[in-house]
């Protein structure tokens, strides 16, 4: 058995392709949550087809950008994270090989999943639970990952990729001196 590359997790930009993955990797979890009896987690319309949804990713997305190159956010510390793995194999379907991106070297890199994250935030819906809330001496450090998914259509080239956004995602956090890590 052959051993699959490693991944990497790099930061979305707001470009075509990068909202392209994002947004069909939301539809593609749909099929998936519905399989496994969960259809009412984000219902059954593609996101892709609601209303305003690819222009708020992409304003997320610039968002997260402008926070990256400045340090200063007007969206809570926004950051969007895509994980990808270098691809080797044979050709794609269409669908996902519109998503390859190609490394100045030559290298190509199939996109596996995304995450989002947030510094010093938690959502209403925690805010509002008492058994949820963020300890007082955290209250000020902390990333919290706010939305992780990985791309149903790729099997299992995704195996993996959630640990390694993880991962990537906690070293993020270190970098910034962030004391905790919240996942929703």
């Amino acid at each position: 058995m052959t051993a699959l590359p490693p991944f990497l997790v790099r930061d979305a930009e707001p470009i075509e392709a990068d909202l392209a993955f994002i947004v069909s990797t939301y539809d593609s979890a749909l099929p998936f949550l519905d399989s496994i009896g969960n259809p009412d987690q984000w219902g059954s319309i593609p996101f892709s087809q609601r209303g305003d949804f690819a222009n708020e990713t992409l304003s997320e997305l610039h968002h997260s950008e402008d926070y990256r190159l400045t340090g200063t956010s007007n969206d809570n510390g926004l950051r969007i994270f895509i994980v990808e793995r270098e691809y080797h194999d044979e050709p794609l379907n269409t669908e996902l090989s519109s998503h390859l991106r190609v490394a100045a070297d030559s290298r190509r890199f199939l996109p596996v999943g995304f995450a989002q994250t947030r510094e010093n935030w938690v959502p209403t819906y925690v805010k509002s639970q008492p058994h949820l809330q963020i300890p007082d001496t955290e209250r000020d450090d902390f990333i919290y990952l706010e939305v992780i998914v990985t791309d149903s259509r790729v099997g299992g080239l995704r195996r993996g990729a959630g640990a390694a956004l993880i991962t990537g995602i906690r070293d993020y956090g270190r970098s910034r001196q962030k004391k905790a890590f919240w996942v929703d």
